[in-house]
């Protein structure tokens, strides 16, 4: 339960909102029913009455009067608030805010409480960023495993999943000489490992050396006993619970996570806790964003929230949300809206193409398309990437020329279908994904067969999800027979003819897709650049309209968007500029839109 909060307020922008900004402390009892899937909670520290006691930093969106009675929780992603949710023409904010932008201010036109709760223990302390103080479990040392591809040459790397963008807590060693410990290499994601001599590296304080540095596009992975032991999972109670504390002054209460944040209430839901200690529902409606069928090292021992690459047991089953909603629902396993919410999973086209957006929905050995659950539907947006609209995308080194389609636009317009879904009854669309029954859903090798212009990546060296044991607790992690990785087919262009299609990807110029091969590098196989897609030249060009004539048909698509519900009326014209601005960037006239 959250026991106190010590918060402050201040005016928001003259929006007649106030920023509500502090600190939430919570009390935990590990002895009841509703805590126990917690790992380690009952090894921690407990007050006189039995409880252990954790805080988190808070932040809160509120109306300064009457609001619509309704509530957004926000998960942030690596401790970041980000923009306000749903809000278009904000700058984008890539570091740690104070200040968010409300953009457009959609949520706040309508009286939404918009609010964010720290929950990693991983995240460092520092204004702008919320984290989550965790009480320390009494565990014998126990394997750990940090895992990490550089992108350029390190002397030495963190004992954690930090990076030049990101610094997360370490995990010490147990014993610094640990004469058991292992440090291994790989060229390539799923390749095999070549073990390191132990006379080769070392500990150095909160780091690991190796002699002749860390090469750059290898992936390595550290083995070593640890004793540091935060209770990981306390993060997914500080959600529950202040999500509960507000939702006590809301008629409505819903929750959305970004790719880590989607993947935490992947694994929120999965753990049990749509309900709270006194069985009430939390959240009416979730949607969870770019985090495919995975979810995350959130509720184990020596779990690293932070892990972005790295497979671990919570990658493993189950995939489906039919399977996430299994435990809240109780014994019965029947859709309950007492117990378990309305969940809309939306993925761009590169979870897909990692090999795991399409568990979602089909058979992990056969393909066939799965039963839809009554309470979730599922969304590719086409030809879109994870890094979406974010400006300097080719910084990264990608083979091919990047894109920045940008979906926001449409989540808006799912999110107001959950919304009615989950408040008024009114069902959404129904899921766009690929299928075999509509022949939209093939292999990664038989879509690429259409790309003759342009980089592509090595067929033998795609990412893949191996059957994994939820339940594995050692390292390094046993991986099982791959799953079979279905995508959406694509055109005779090259754009993806399943999902959710912008005008720009429906009257192409280009052909968008979800891939992109790293730059070639000598010595090393031509693998995927993760999350990081292409934008290519029609693979079959035809003659191109005239500007007027091709910002008709965009408009015409963006028209079937609105009546199918995935755009709304004052978004039309900004997809349409999308549009037409790819459309003005062509660097060759032959290159056209086709049907």
């Amino acid at each position: 339960m959250l026991e106190s909060a010590d918060l402050a307020r201040a005016p928001y922008r003259g929006t007649g909102y106030e920023w509500v900004s502090g600190t939430a402390r919570f009390a935990a009892d590990p002895d009841d029913p509703a805590n126990h899937r917690i790992v380690d909670l009952a090894r921690a520290p407990r007050g006189p009455d039995g409880r252990v006691r954790f805080s988190a930093d808070v932040r809160i969106l509120r109306p300064a009067d009457t609001g619509n009675g309704r509530l957004l929780v926000v998960v942030p992603n690596r401790g970041l608030l980000g923009g306000v949710p749903f809000s278009l023409g904000a700058p984008p904010a890539f570091g740690p805010t104070e200040d968010p932008d409300p953009g457009d201010r959609f949520l706040l036109q309508q009286g939404w409480t918009v609010a964010w709760c720290g929950w990693q223990w991983d995240v460092i302390s520092e204004p702008g960023r919320l984290g989550l103080d965790a009480p320390l479990a009494a565990v014998d040392p126990g394997p750990m495993r940090v895992e990490f591809r550089p992108d350029t040459a390190q002397e030495t790397h963190p004992l954690s999943d930090s990076s030049p963008f990101f610094r997360f807590r370490d995990y010490p060693p147990a014993d610094p000489s640990e004469a058991a410990a292992s440090l291994s290499v790989r060229t390539t994601p799923m390749g095999p490992r070549r073990l390191l001599p132990r006379d080769t590296w070392r500990f150095d304080d909160d780091s690991v050396r190796l002699d002749g540095g860390f090469q750059p596009f290898h992936w390595y992975e550290l083995i070593y006993s640890c004793a540091t032991a935060p209770v990981v999972g306390c993060g997914l109670l500080a959600v529950r619970d202040f999500a509960s504390w507000l939702r006590a002054g809301h008629d409505h209460a819903f929750a959305y996570g970004v790719s880590q944040s989607g993947r935490f209430l992947r694994q929120f839901l999965h753990e049990g806790l749509g309900t709270d200690e006194a069985g009430r529902i939390v959240f009416d409606g979730v949607l969870a964003h770019i985090a495919g069928a995975r979810r995350g090292e959130f509720n184990q021992r020596f779990g690293q929230p932070s892990l972005t690459h790295p497979l671990g047991p919570a990658y493993g089953p189950p995939y489906t949300p039919a399977g996430i909603l299994a435990r809240s629902r109780g014994a019965t396993g029947a859709p309950d809206p007492g117990r378990s919410p309305k969940l809309m999973c939306t993925n761009s086209a590169a979870e897909y193409w990692r090999g795991d957006g399409a568990l979602l929905h089909q058979d992990p050995d056969t393909g066939a398309d799965l039963v839809e659950d009554p309470d979730s539907r599922t969304y590719l947006l086409a030809g879109s990437d994870h890094f979406g609209a974010m400006p300097m995308k080719d910084l990264f080194p990608g083979a091919n020329p990047t894109h920045a389609l940008d979906v926001a636009p449409l989540l808006r317009a799912l999110f107001v279908q959950l919304v009615d879904w989950a408040c008024d009854a009114t069902p959404p669309a129904p899921s766009a994904v690929p299928t075999r029954s509509e022949g939209t859903a093939v292999t990664r090798e038989e879509a690429l067969a259409t790309f003759r212009d342009g980089a592509v990546p090595d067929p033998a060296h795609l990412p893949y999800t191996p059957h994994i044991d939820p339940d594995a607790v050692g390292w390094p992690l046993e991986l099982g027979r791959p799953a079979l990785a279905l995508v959406s087919a694509v055109d005779r262009g090259g754009n993806e003819v399943a999902g959710i299609r912008l005008p720009a990807v429906a009257r192409p110029v280009f052909a968008y897709t979800g891939w992109n091969p790293r730059r070639p590098t000598e010595g090393l196989a031509d693998v995927l650049y993760e999350f990081l897609g292409s934008r290519l030249p029609l693979q079959v060009p035809s003659p191109l309209p005239d500007r007027a004539s091709y910002r008709d048909m965009a408009v015409e698509w963006a028209r079937e968007l609105v009546g199918q519900r995935f755009l709304l009326e004052r978004d039309v014209d900004r997809v349409v500029e999308e549009a037409l601005g790819l459309y003005d960037t062509r660097s060759d006239g032959d290159r056209s839109p086709t049907a």
